[in-house]
């Protein structure tokens, strides 16, 4: 049987409209190829790879895989992750794509035949950063003698803020809040891309709360940011994520973290709770506007009650100060501050830095290590211990 030009046409028209049709289901096989291995946490592995549509087109993208996948708690809890993290919808949350699989077919040879297993790898895909980390941006700085611009520095954390109080008031289909915790703020998981636009990345989310149920990993997150009660074994809710932003700001303000002198000791667990009871002294700020000075260090309180309750509430009083001092921060300002970083001989001028500085010079505040630290004795990469990985 043969069919004329125009019924094909017709033939295909229909089988089109009938894929749109609802309840159709729509199967594809996504194409990855791998670049590299970007990372590796305590949970996942994270590589970047091309990823090849239709045409041969072509878009980076970074894969993250399960550390190990024969783990049920690790798998089960990536795949939550995923979960939630393809929901999300917010400008300053690094976006995932999709939930993707890959069947590993194993020959097991027998004495009179042989075996076959099926094991499924999972990994999602996410947007690819052509940008920097925050610690890669302070140790460009400190490479210079400098430190950030501090109302730099509190864009930064505005908008960090905005998103996680988008993941702390999520509300699942019935509008139930889940009490989701990040509770891996770090300058390592805030992303900068070229364009000067910021996003909090890497969710180990904990479910806090959610109808009634608790939280049961609370060994998560990095042990040189995290809250009081991250320590102390308690459930947790987004007032450990607002002192980690404290932590953040600290850093930012001072190119130090906080507790890095306490992570080579004997005892790290003991000795940061102990310094957690102090506040900063206040030399440590000194140099900070006091009103940035005193944000800080009401989101490092070690009575949470006593901190800012909600990351809203600290992104207005963030806002409250730019209005009240006149100056105004975009993302083209903080695009143009990173070109002028990155490059061979950076001066810090533009015009885009008006609205900011009243003058196309952005002055930056001098480097002035802590304890006596210079650029050379600092390490450019520090080295973290994660909460999971210490006994």
């Amino acid at each position: 049987m043969s069919f004329s030009s125009a019924e094909i046409k017709q033939q295909i028209l229909a089988r089109e409209a009938s894929l749109r049709e609802p309840g159709s289901q729509l199967f594809s096989q996504g194409r990855y190829e791998i670049q590299r291995v970007l990372g590796e946490g305590g949970m996942g592995i994270t590589c970047l790879a091309n990823e090849i549509s239709a045409g041969n087109l072509r878009r980076p993208v970074v894969l993250k895989f399960v550390k190990d996948s024969l783990a049920p708690e690790q798998l089960t809890q990536f795949l939550n992750e995923a979960q939630l993290s393809i929901l999300f919808n917010h400008p300053n949350l690094l976006p995932v794509y999709r939930l993707e699989s890959e069947v590993l077919r194993i020959e097991v040879p027998k004495a009179i035949f042989s075996r076959t297993y099926d094991h499924m790898v999972y990994y999602t895909v996410m947007q690819y950063i052509d940008g920097w980390n925050v610690r890669q941006i302070v140790d460009r700085l400190r490479n210079l003698s400098i430190t950030m611009n501090h109302d730099i520095a509190m864009y930064l954390i505005s908008r960090i803020c905005r998103g996680l109080h988008y993941v702390h008031q999520y509300r699942d289909e019935n509008h139930n809040e889940l009490g989701l915790v990040h509770r891996d703020i770090s300058p390592e998981n805030i992303l900068v891309d070229r364009f000067g636009r910021i996003k909090v990345a890497d969710f180990g989310i904990a479910r806090a709360v959610k109808r009634g149920g608790v939280d049961t990993n609370v060994n998560a997150g990095k042990l040189i940011y995290c809250a009081p009660e991250q320590l102390d074994g308690k459930i947790l809710d987004c007032r450990a994520d607002i002192y980690c932003v404290g932590l953040l700001m600290y850093f930012l303000f001072t190119d130090n973290d906080r507790f890095i002198a306490e992570i080579n000791t004997d005892h790290p667990r003991e000795r940061i709770r102990q310094k957690m009871k102090k506040p900063p002294a206040a030399e440590e700020l000194k140099h900070v506007n006091p009103r940035l000075a005193h944000i800080c260090m009401v989101c490092l309180r070690e009575n949470r009650a006593e901190r800012y309750q909600n990351c809203e509430d600290l992104a207005t009083d963030l806002d409250i100060f730019f209005k009240d001092s006149g100056k105004v921060v975009t993302n083209d300002i903080l695009e143009e501050f990173l070109i002028d970083l990155f490059s061979q001989k950076p001066n810090f001028v533009s015009r885009r830095f008006i609205s900011l500085a009243g003058t196309p010079h952005l002055e930056q505040p001098a480097y002035k290590p802590l304890r006596g630290l210079t650029p050379e004795a600092m390490p450019e990469h520090v080295s973290t211990v994660r909460m999971d990985e210490t006994t």
